[in-house]
């Protein structure tokens, strides 16, 4: 299940749940469930996702759980579909929209495990499920008012996500062309995308400005985010496959950045907005990575 990775998955629910209510994060049962919800999808998908690779593995990653034969393929088949099963009745009962929004969610996940292994389809159904995961929130509060500020958030989301997947197949080989500065293009693209999440409350009406002291918080962390992108990918000259894992840990661990910038910015469009809810939880976000970073050492991440 690789639950060093939970804090990501978790933060991708609480950033669209306090976009999608205007500023405050709901208070009601449904909330808990929403991120429990989006857990399951996400650690069901890792699962499923070994599952369907433990014969590939067992020539290349022998020492993993299914090919050395601590686990069985069957009961690692039945905690995937338990899983992903709970995400759709958990998202569910918190709101059939919301339930409804899971299963097509959950749907992209097994259509990337079993068949969306290529090197344009895999980065875009990766994309659709991250972005589908954080629209989660918008499809629990269902408030049209705010769904063009889901709408910016999850595509800027997730092309973020299908770029770093981009480079992600540049890692192992699964691209054997010629790295060249390709490497470069995709982290410059992905340094763009941090920064234009400030930029929306400016350009999208629907995104009404956020507090003051947020939006410079927000400019300030996506900034010091973009060029700690940005100066490695201007900086390398001949990249190589390690490099590459260099930068690619870099862009995934940005990706609690981008839910917590986008936090700070949550629009004050509701009558219960609360100036401090995005800083309350883009903290909260923030401080998933130095608990990631400690789970990694009994639940290593690959």
């Amino acid at each position: 299940m690789r639950l060093s990775l939970a804090p990501s998955a978790a933060a991708d629910a609480l950033c669209g749940l306090t976009l999608a209510a205007g500023g405050s994060l709901p208070t009601s049962p449904g909330t808990g469930r929403i991120v429990a919800a989006s857990l399951c999808a996400y650690h069901g998908g890792l699962v499923l996702n070994d599952w369907a690779d433990r014969e590939h593995d067992r020539r290349t990653r022998p020492e993993r759980p299914l090919p050395a034969g601590a686990i069985a393929a069957g009961s690692t088949l039945c905690a995937a579909v338990l899983l992903l099963g709970a995400a759709v009745g958990l998202a569910w009962s918190a709101a059939p929209t919301a339930g409804a929004w899971m299963a097509g969610v959950c749907l992209l996940v097994v259509a990337y495990d079993l068949w969306g292994r290529g090197p344009w389809s895999g980065p875009s159904l990766l994309a659709l499920c991250r972005a589908g995961n954080l629209g989660l929130g918008f499809a629990f509060v269902a408030d049209p008012v705010l769904l063009p500020v889901g709408v910016a958030l999850a595509s800027t989301y997730g092309a973020y996500v299908f770029l770093a997947s981009r480079l992600g197949r540049m890692e192992d080989g699964e691209d054997a062309q010629e790295l060249g500065q390709r490497p470069r293009t995709l982290l410059l693209a992905c340094a763009a995308l941090l920064l234009l999440l400030p930029a929306w409350p400016a350009v999208l009406p629907a995104w009404h400005a956020p507090a003051p002291a947020a939006w410079a918080g927000a400019v300030l962390l996506a900034t010091w985010a973009a060029l700690g992108v940005v100066r490695p990918a201007l900086a390398t000259r001949h990249w190589t496959r390690a490099l590459v894992e260099r930068s690619m840990g870099g862009l995934l661990r940005r990706l609690l950045v981008i839910t917590a910038t986008a936090s700070l910015l949550a629009p004050a469009a509701a009558e219960a907005f609360n100036p401090r809810a995005g800083w309350v939880v883009g903290l909260a976000i923030l401080a998933g990575y130095p608990l990631s970073f400690a789970l990694r050492r009994v639940f290593p991440p690959s």
